[in-house]
Parts: C-alpha cells; structure tokens; sequence
C-alpha cells in the first residue's frame, strides 16, 4: 500500500489535475490519452450530482490502470467518494498493476479494498491476480495470493481459476497438478485448517474443495478440447471422479467438436454422457452446428426435440440466430415464435433485430425489439444493434437509430458506446468527435476516458 499512500497525499502532485475549462484544453490533435483523459476530468469536475462525479471518475481511474499509469489511477480513485464505486476503482487498479507484472503492489491495493459482497471487488481482484500471477508461472503465488479471499466457496473458484489460467498457458500437467491442490494440500495448511474449524466448515469440504477441483477439470478439458486434442480431453473427462463433473467436460467436448463442425464425433461424444439430462448443451451445441452448415431443417427438427425434452428453448435461439445471419427474417421470426421460454424468446429477438440492422433494415430490427417486454432489455439490444453498425462504419446509422429509439437519457448513453466502438474500431478522430458531441457530462467523460485507454 505504500505506493498508493503517496499517491493520496501528493494529491495533484503528479500531473494529472484537470484543468477548469475548456480553453485549458490540450489540443488533441492527433489525440493523445494524456489530452482526452484531461479531458474527462473536466467533465467529470462539472458535473453536480455527486453519484455521477464518482462514476466518470470511475471510468477516467480504470483507464489510467489499463495504460499503466498507477500512481495517477490511484490518485483519481480517492477522489471517488462512493465506496462502492471506490472498491471497483481500485480493483482495476489491482488488474493494471498484475498486468504489468508489479504483483507485490497489486496484492498490496487488493487486501486494502474494502468490500464485504459476496461478488466484492476484493474478491474479484484477488482472483484477477492470481490469475495474472498462474500466467506468469508463479503458481505458487497465486495460491498463497487467493488465501486471503475469506469466503471458503469463492476462495475454491478462484483456484479453479488458477488451474485454468495455467491451462490456457499450454501447460496442461501443470494445470491438472494445480487443480489437484483445491482437494490437497490447500485445505491442510495450518492456517486454512484454523480457519476451518472457526467457521464450522471441517466437514464440508465436499462442498468447497471438491466440487471446484471437478471444474477446474471441467475447464481443462474444455481448453483441451478447443485446442484440438480431442482424444487429451477425452481422457481428462474421464478422469474427474464426479459423474456430474465428467457430464459436464464431455458436455463441452462435445460442443467443441460441434463448433469445429465435426457433427458426428460431436453425436457420439454426446451419446457417452450418463448423468441424466446431461447432454443438453451439448445438443443444442450439436444444433447450432447443423445450423452453421446450413443444414436449418435438421437443426430445427433437433431444436423442437430438445424443447420438448428438457422445457428450454436455447437451441432454437441458436437456430433462429444462424437463420437470420444467412438473411431469412421470415424463417428465424418463425423459429422464434415457436419459443416457449421468455428469456430465450428475448435472445432470439436481440439478435435477430441485431442482423436487421446489419442487413440495413433499422425500421423492422426496431420492430422487433418492440416486441422484447423488458425496457432494460430493449436498451441492451438498441445498444448492441449501434455497436455492430458503428464497428462496420455506419456511425451516422447508428446514431439515427439511437435517436430514433431513445429518450435524452439513454440517448447519451447510446452515443458513447458509438464513440467507443469507432475507437475500437481503430477510428480515434472520429470516435473523439463522437464523444464530444454528447451532451451529458458523465457519458462524455466515460466515452473520452474509453477511447483513451485503447490508444497506445
């Protein structure tokens, strides 16, 4: 924390004030991330609701962590008065700082966050560090890091976590070695062993320890699996001593080999296996592939099957979805409809209007998102729709649309995330342009503080 400490006293010390108008103003042209994160400042600094202050502010510390600039990101984050809002500020902090290898100083903020949430920053900093650390090959640390999440439920993921982390690396013993660890040793340290007995857990670690050592397996089969090496994660599978566990690796098998258009192999790692219901991500996985290779009437004859069997409706959202990606509205709204579900009735609308829009059909992708009941859920599928325009180019389309479905508020909203998706799309002028035009402070400044996070 020492670090952090200094960064809080020498309050404006580090160059990073934000200037109190806009003549002040770095020209920005061509824009530069010290210019627009300035220029966030100030509009955060303008804003008269304290709430608001403390989110743009939010967004303007994430940035400064994602470039890197920690003891600056420090300083804006306590200038967050919310503690929430704080705890999240310096969660990123945590994740800039492991990206960059400084692991000491971001175990350090992490075991300072204050938040006690089942899902709190702390816990979710922690876990991006061990995380981080399990990448860089220091195993050891990351579990000696994860000690210090209280929760005996969540301190088992992000061990899992872990594992998996050192799996993606492409080191699969090392991996299987750590997921050993969740039932082993871990739980037989002195200190966890004390911890156990205050808390009441010494009989539970079947609940804990075991049941994330199964997924942490899980997972590296999965990683196996879409990797290639189908016979590694069959074997894998096969290991994990939990038949619901070894359902659910061959499960995601199954659906790899179904997403690399191997329908067959995908049928019969399927047909293997045994717990009761356990194939139904699989076959809607199997379904989506039929789809994929424009095979719609086998996929939605096996799509209505799964529905009938198992009450949801995922696999036709998957047929509908690859329907409308090939161009037929009709045929997906008709796939749709047959949808029991609500929430899957939802999705299938989201991305069917979602490729409206992309096929230049903005009036009847806003037709069907009318046709979602949720008002929140409308505003996430109008802002998806503008991405996907604003990413391909059409930024002016993007922005009708937004204005032709929006209110004042979620207007705002809207146009910065179209400022965003420009600057993802390696667009920055245009995206500055974008983000300047909106006429709310704080999703001014979230835009600008975005877009100077993606620039080098």
């Amino acid at each position: 924390m020492k670090r952090l400490r200094i960064a809080l006293v020498l309050a404006g010390a580090l160059g990073w004030t934000h200037p109190t108008t806009a003549a002040d103003l770095p020209a920005c042209a061509p824009p530069t991330s010290a210019c627009l994160l300035q220029e966030a400042g100030t509009a955060a600094e303008g804003l008269d609701r304290q709430l608001e202050r403390d989110e743009a502010r939010f967004e303007i510390a994430a940035a400064m962590a994602r470039l890197g600039l920690l003891d600056a990101a420090s300083q804006e984050a306590a200038g967050i008065e919310n503690a929430s809002i704080r705890a999240g500020a310096m969660g990123e902090i945590v994740r800039g700082a492991a990206r960059q290898g400084d692991f000491a100083f971001a175990y350090d903020v992490a075991v300072a966050i204050a938040d006690a949430r089942n899902r709190s920053a702390k816990v979710q900093a922690l876990e991006a560090l061990a995380i981080a650390q399990a990448a860089a090959g220091d195993i050891d640390g990351a579990f000696a890091t994860v000690i210090a999440i209280d929760n005996p439920y969540r301190r088992s993921q992000a061990q899992a976590e872990i594992a998996a982390s050192v799996a993606r690396s492409g080191d699969i013993p090392a991996a299987i070695r750590a997921a050993s660890r969740i039932a082993m040793d871990y739980w037989f340290t002195d200190d966890q062993q004390q911890g156990k007995i205050a808390s009441g857990l010494v009989a539970r670690t079947d609940e804990f320890d075991q049941f994330w050592f199964h997924e942490a397996l899980v997972t590296i089969a999965g990683i196996q699996a879409s990797a290639g090496d189908i016979v590694a994660a069959l074997q894998t599978a096969q290991a994990i001593p939990d038949l619901g566990g070894r359902s659910r690796a061959m499960g995601r098998i199954a659906a790899e080999q179904a997403g690399q258009g191997d329908i067959a192999a995908a049928r019969e790692t399927a047909r293997r296996i045994a717990a009761a219901y356990g194939d139904r991500d699989a076959m809607v996985a199997i379904a989506d592939g039929m789809a994929a290779q424009g095979d719609f009437a086998a996929a939605l004859d096996l799509a209505r099957r799964i529905q009938a069997a198992y009450g949801e409706g995922a696999a036709l959202v998957a047929v509908a979805t690859r329907q409308a990606r090939a161009g037929a509205f009709k045929a997906s709204l008709a796939t749709a409809a047959e949808i029991d579900d609500v929430d899957d009735l939802i999705h299938a609308r989201a991305a069917i209007a979602q490729e409206l829009a992309r096929a230049g059909e903005e009036a009847a992708a806003l037709d069907v998102v009318a046709q979602i009941p949720d008002r929140r859920l409308r505003f996430d599928t109008v802002q998806a729709i503008t991405e996907v325009l604003a990413t391909s180019g059409e930024v002016a389309r993007a922005i009708d649309l937004a204005e032709t479905f929006a209110s004042r508020g979620d207007l705002a909203e809207l146009v910065a995330e179209v400022a965003l998706a420009q600057a993802r799309a390696g667009d920055l002028d245009g995206a500055v342009a974008t983000a300047r035009s909106v006429d709310d402070g704080m999703f001014r400044a979230i835009a600008l503080a975005g877009i100077a996070a993606l620039i080098p």
